[in-house]
């Protein structure tokens, strides 16, 4: 029969101190991957946000495109040379010109919505009403 020596068996405290450490360790990698991911999540919702104000701010710029439009139809010698601001479903929109050369009317809007702007510049066709070019540009 075989006998074993006790001493190999016993804890020593090196043992419990590198448990303690490796838990540690654990415990910030852990910590460290949570904390991570809640603020992509955070970060992500702020970025889809940002994408739900510059979609309503093209909407409402848009509204303001076809408001110009109508008016220029209805009269082909309509133009504005100062703006015109109007409130349109929680946003704004700035009516910037409106101007005609030949059959053709130029509009140049520009609507807000939270922190995105969106800057419309129109060709519109008077004869039918039908749109020329459409671009969004950043300045006027």
């Amino acid at each position: 029969m075989r006998t074993f020596n006790m001493k190999s068996f016993t804890a020593t405290n090196e043992n419990g101190f590198i448990a303690l450490i490796s838990i540690l360790i654990l415990s910030a990698v852990l910590l460290v991957t949570t904390l991570s991911l809640a603020q992509f999540g955070i970060a992500n919702r702020f970025f889809i946000l940002d994408l739900e104000q510059k979609a309503a701010s093209e909407n409402i710029a848009e509204a303001c495109i076809h408001i110009a439009r109508i008016k220029a139809y209805n009269d082909p010698t309509y133009t504005i040379t100062t703006p015109v601001s109007i409130n349109i479903a929680g946003g704004s929109c700035t009516i910037f010109s409106v101007s005609v050369s030949g059959v053709n009317t130029t509009i140049k809007t520009r609507a807000t919505s939270g922190n995105s702007t969106t800057n419309l510049l129109v060709v519109v066709n008077n004869t039918d009403g039908s749109f020329v070019s459409w671009e969004q540009v950043g300045f006027f």
